[in-house]
């Protein structure tokens, strides 16, 4: 979706327009909790203060008009608030602003000459409208704007001539100030407002971009400043690798778009599988996939096993319903892998040019799982003896003999889970 933007506020395109809307929504909810919050605290106080120290002669409204309407109508604004989605989060904030602005108009104001009106109408004004109100949108507050100068005026209309020139200057300046400076200072917050929001979205997609070509814990590193992935470093490591049986025939009887879609389809999920338990995808080669177990995140060798063949069985199960997707698309019969696990010391860390470079595990140990899992059946999952040996006391496992692989000096013996 585009996040281009119209006129002079930056509207957006409506699926992105009600996407803004919401994160908009988001990003007011604890800044209006807090606010109703001190508004709470300034109504509590203030007739308090009147009653002990000025004594006015409507003392009574005063407290009914604090207590008994505004922080009822405050506490219920912080309870929606909190609702897993307000979606009349702003316009309650537009209501509730216009009811606090014409109490102070109606109530406050015209009772404390002994405060200096002018200068209390000034505090007021700033702290307890204008700086919420610029959190709203341009033409709430221009609404809000428009009704509190209609409060106001009524106000100069109904005032005593006995109330003074103080009292008429802060019923001016309050609607003034609302209609004039409020409007102003919304409009530039909600363009800088939009902005962010396109800078956000820009910043989300080029992370997930970046998530495709590297492994997740390794960009979360990098978002944190973590520049230690890119030392290699000894680590003793569970290596994981798996290979689709008779890809090669797959590809040659399906078109290229279908091939391409069922390998991204399973890619894609693999991924996430082996994400979720723990491991780090470091290498696609066509259909196979490389992971490792252990790195970046460091964790215990045995715990690295369990994770490893839990995600070897998940991925088993879950081919059985991903090979009845795929027969939509060309395939003719029900679709197995190939996986081994290995357990040993290798470097890790960042390989490759200043140009490119890709995070990976690089050894025997390596080689020796791409060999433990040529060896295994359509279906099957194999250990070497390394990994076995971290999780026999907890695991079932049949012994499937020992074998010599290439590029390997010595024999490897092979354990299946049960």
């Amino acid at each position: 979706m585009s996040t281009d933007r119209h006129g002079p506020l930056g509207h957006f395109d409506a699926p992105v327009e009600a996407a803004y809307q919401r994160w908009y929504i988001e990003r007011f909810r604890p800044l209006g909790v807090a606010m109703a919050a001190a508004s709470i605290a300034a109504w509590i106080v203030n007739p308090l203060i009147v009653l002990l120290f000025l004594n006015p002669e409507h003392v009574v409204a005063m407290f009914i008009v604090c207590w008994g309407v505004n922080i009822p109508v405050l506490l219920a604004c912080i309870v929606y608030l909190r609702r897993p989605e307000p979606r009349l989060a702003i316009k309650l904030a537009a209501a509730v602003l216009v009811l606090t602005s014409v109490d102070t108009i109606a109530v406050l104001l015209p009772w404390i000459p002994g405060l200096q009106p002018t200068a209390f109408a000034l505090a007021a004004t700033f702290f307890g409208l204008l700086a919420p109100l610029i959190q709203l949108s341009f033409r709430l507050t221009l609404l809000i704007g428009v009704l509190v100068t209609c409060a106001g005026g009524l106000g100069l209309g109904f005032a005593d001539s006995h109330t003074g020139q103080d009292v008429a200057l802060a019923l001016t300046f309050i609607p003034l100030s609302t209609l004039f400076v409020g409007p102003a200072m919304a409009f530039a917050n909600e363009r800088d407002l939009r902005a962010r929001y396109v800078r956000e979205r820009l910043i989300e997609h080029q992370r997930h971009l970046i998530r495709r070509y590297a492994p997740s814990t390794v960009v979360s590193r990098i978002e944190h400043g973590d520049d230690s992935i890119d030392q290699p470093q000894r680590r003793r490591v569970t290596a994981f690798s798996s290979d689709v049986v008779g890809f090669t025939a797959m590809a040659d009887r399906i078109d290229p778009e279908a091939l391409a879609h069922i390998i991204n389809d399973y890619l894609g999920a693999v991924s996430d599988l082996i994400e979720r338990h723990g491991g780090t995808v470091t290498e696609f080669a066509g259909d196979g996939v490389m992971a490792i177990f252990g790195a970046p995140d460091e964790t215990a060798p045995a715990e690295q096993v369990r994770s490893a063949i839990s995600a070897a069985q998940e991925l088993q199960r879950s081919l059985v319903d991903w090979s009845r997707d795929w027969y939509a698309h060309g395939t003719v019969e029900p679709t197995n892998a190939r996986i081994g696990i290995n357990t040993g010391v290798v470097s890790v860390g960042t390989f490759g040019s200043a140009i490119r470079a890709t995070y990976t595990g690089i050894g025997l140990q390596m080689n020796i799982a791409a060999r433990v899992q040529a060896e295994a059946e359509p279906g099957g999952i194999l250990l070497s003896n390394t990994s076995w040996h971290l999780v026999k006391d907890v695991m079932v496992c049949e012994p499937r003999g020992e074998v010599m692989v290439k590029g390997v000096h010595f024999p490897i013996e092979l354990y299946s889970p049960l």
